[in-house]
């Protein structure tokens, strides 16, 4: 079964050319906006949540802290793409608890590599066994 990654952009081309990308490796939902974020991830399976930082309604920021806050979900990485190059925004990132960040532009290698890299990541850390869902 191929990991499934969650992707939040507002900008329908470029969500176009990223489902390319993930496509042949990973299974990939794409949403406009973090309103269906939540209950998309909740019922769902995410090994992975891509974030743009800049969105109508609640930003990314504010949908990584949600993630957080759920404690099925605390664990997935959240990953920011985002075309803002602020210093700012990086720390930002960091106190929201998020995973990575990367800038757009960005290249089907670059994101690919961060995506294996996170995912990596996400398999080294041992699944909570016992108690139950």
């Amino acid at each position: 079964m191929k990991p499934c990654i969650y992707m939040v952009d507002d900008e329908p081309d470029f969500q176009t050319i990223v489902h390319s990308w993930l496509e042949p490796k990973y299974g990939h939902v794409a949403l406009k906006d973090g309103d269906e974020l939540i209950g998309a991830l909740m019922s769902g399976k995410p090994d992975l949540v891509i974030l743009d930082l800049h969105l109508p309604g609640a930003d990314g920021f504010e949908l990584c802290k949600r993630i957080r806050s759920e404690p099925k979900l605390e664990r997935v990485p959240v990953l920011f793409l985002t075309a803002s190059h602020e210093y700012a925004d990086y720390k930002r990132n960091m106190g929201a608890g998020g995973s990575g960040f990367i800038t757009k532009p960005v290249g089907k290698r670059q994101l690919l590599l961060a995506v294996e890299e996170l995912l990596g990541e996400a398999k080294a850390v041992p699944a909570e066994t016992g108690g139950g869902d």
